[in-house]
């Protein structure tokens, strides 16, 4: 193989893992929020904190995409 077609291959890759890693933070995030709300909402009978819990890890979720997207800026 040659030189150039590695070299672009690694490239291809990493930047597949840094997608891959931004993406997964930000569906995890989102669910850990709704899934803490759902669990406040069932044990105090009030759905308001699914809808919290929801917003928080939405905001936590995009807040982790734009600190990555910082560092990857660098």
């Amino acid at each position: 193989m040659r030189e150039d077609t590695k070299k672009f291959l690694k490239e291809l890759f990493s930047g597949g893992y840094q997608a891959s890693a931004i993406g997964l933070s930000l569906v995890l995030a989102i669910a850990i929020g709704g899934g803490i709300g759902w669990w406040l909402a069932n044990y105090f009978d009030n759905n308001i904190f699914f809808y919290i819990g929801l917003i928080l890890g939405i905001i936590a979720g995009f807040r982790n995409v734009y600190l990555m997207g910082k560092k990857l800026q660098k």
